[in-house]
């Protein structure tokens, strides 16, 4: 494990309480408009913030409390470190190969789907 494993979590830690905050943030704002709660209730913008900020500290602490689960981050981090990251090249070859297969297979699923709409309309006529 890195001394930059710890730096990289925190970051981590930080992002998911930014990101979980503003979700219920918007949540709330939704809410509020919906119900006419944020015109009518000078004082919903400010609750809504703090509670926001409430909520996101409290699953981001909850999240990170856990040592056996803080660990298991930076476990997870260590072993991103040891993949073998395909280069640009190999990328671009493998997702024209995935771009020509997904391609055979929908002209294969169209001419059955076209032989069975034609048998199913001699059935039923």
């Amino acid at each position: 494990m890195h001394k930059d494993d710890t730096f990289w979590l925190n970051a981590i830690y930080v992002i998911f309480f930014l990101l979980s905050a503003l979700v219920v943030y918007k949540t709330f704002e939704t809410i509020g408009i919906q119900t006419g709660w944020s015109e009518r209730f000078e004082w919903f913008d400010l609750v809504t913030t703090i509670v926001s900020i409430a909520i996101g500290g409290g699953v981001t602490w909850w999240l990170r409390a856990e040592k056996d689960r803080h660990d298991y981050f930076l476990a997870s981090i260590a072993e991103l470190r040891r993949v073998t990251w395909p280069t640009w090249a190999e990328t671009k070859r493998m997702t024209i190969i995935v771009v020509i297969v997904v391609g055979v297979f929908a002209v294969i699923l169209g001419v059955f789907d076209m032989m069975w709409t034609k048998a199913l309309k001699f059935i039923i006529a």
